[in-house]
């Protein structure tokens, strides 16, 4: 049984004059895919409505960290929020890899709510780096 088998047991739930309830402000975390192919890894990360200026990529020889933010703005007018699925506020996740990848050589592109991160497998030891984001329509 939900509460423990007491059959008193409730749910007290209040009221607020808000118009809204304030939700999780723990950063939150987008769908990513990973592949692995000869040459790369190659990371796809949903980030539907985050501005690419507002995505950071590190890349590490072992790992790559993307963070940024996601800002949904509410209606002025807003009376009452009846339901809302889509995370907002700040990101940041982190994927290792077996295989030391190139950051020299990773590259990433934005494209219809997609950011595509492709990272070269290392020929040797090689260094941290910050990644330029291609935006659609740029080469």
């Amino acid at each position: 049984m939900i509460f423990d088998d007491n059959p008193h047991a409730s749910i007290r739930i209040l009221r607020t004059r808000m118009p809204y309830a304030p939700f999780d402000m723990r950063p939150w975390s987008p769908a990513v895919n990973v592949f692995e192919t000869e040459q790369a890894m190659l990371l796809v990360i949903e980030l539907a409505g985050v501005e690419p200026s507002n995505v950071q990529i590190e890349a590490h020889p072992q790992f790559v960290r993307i963070a940024g933010v996601r800002q949904i703005a509410l209606p002025h007018d807003l009376r009452r929020l009846h339901r809302m699925e889509i995370a907002s506020g700040a990101f940041q996740i982190e994927v290792p890899f077996d295989r030391p990848i190139d950051p020299d050589r990773t590259t990433a592109r934005f494209n219809t709510g997609l950011l595509e991160i492709w990272l070269p497998f290392a020929g040797r030891g090689a260094r941290q780096v910050v990644v330029h984001i291609k935006q659609e329509g740029e080469s």
